[in-house]
C-alpha cells in the first residue's frame, strides 16, 4: 500500500515508517484464576512513566475490565486521556499482573528495542498525534485501531540502541 501522502515527515535513509499493527504484537487476554496484582491507569505514574501502585486484587473481586495479559518488556499506553502520558514499560516485577483494557498493552516484534519504543511513545509525535483521535467529554481516549493504524518511525536496531544510549546519557546529566 502506498502511504506516500500520509507520511508526516521525511526520515534518515536507513529508516522505515511502520503502523503499528504491523510491528506490534497482537494483545492477549487473560482472567485473573487467583489473586493477582491489577494495574489500572491510575498505578501508573505519568511524571516519572513507571508502574508504582498496582493493586493487589482478590479473585472474586476482578473488575471487569482486568484482562489485559503481560510480559517483559511491554509498553503499557493509557488509551484514555492519552496526553497525561500514562505511559509505563512493563518489567520483571510486573510478568504475571493484569492491566486495565484502559491500556492498549504494545508487545513490540522483534524489530523494535523496547526501551527505543518507550521513548519515542512517549514522545509529541506520537502522544499529540494519538490525542487528535480523541472523542468524549468527560474521559477521551482512543481506539485501539488508533494506535494500530499509526505510522511510526522505525530505524534499524543498532540505530535504536544508539538513540536510547544518547537519551540516557543526557538524562544521568540532568541529575
Amino acid at each position: 500500500m502506498d502511504i506516500t501522502e500520509q507520511i508526516p515527515f521525511d526520515l534518515p535513509e536507513s529508516w522505515n515508517w511502520a503502523r503499528g499493527m504491523s510491528v506490534f504484537m497482537p494483545m492477549e487476554s487473560t482472567k485473573p484464576s487467583s489473586d493477582f496484582v491489577y494495574i489500572d491507569v491510575d498505578a501508573v505514574n505519568n511524571r516519572l512513566n513507571i508502574i508504582d501502585n498496582p493493586k493487589k486484587v482478590r479473585f472474586e473481586n476482578a473488575p471487569s475490565r482486568a484482562t489485559r495479559k503481560l510480559h517483559k518488556n511491554d509498553l503499557l499506553f493509557s488509551m484514555v486521556r492519552p496526553y497525561l502520558k500514562n505511559i509505563a514499560l512493563v518489567d520483571d516485577i510486573y510478568i504475571d499482573a493484569i492491566a486495565s483494557t484502559g491500556f492498549y498493552v504494545i508487545t513490540p516484534s522483534l524489530g523494535y528495542y523496547p526501551v527505543f519504543l518507550f521513548y519515542q511513545m512517549l514522545s509529541n509525535y506520537v502522544v499529540d498525534g494519538l490525542n487528535a483521535f480523541m472523542k468524549g467529554d468527560n474521559s477521551p481516549s482512543i481506539n485501539n485501531c488508533h494506535i494500530e493504524d499509526y505510522l511510526y518511525p522505525l530505524p534499524p536496531i543498532e540505530e535504536q540502541k544508539r538513540i536510547v544510549n544518547k537519551i540516557e546519557q543526557l538524562f544521568k546529566q540532568l541529575r
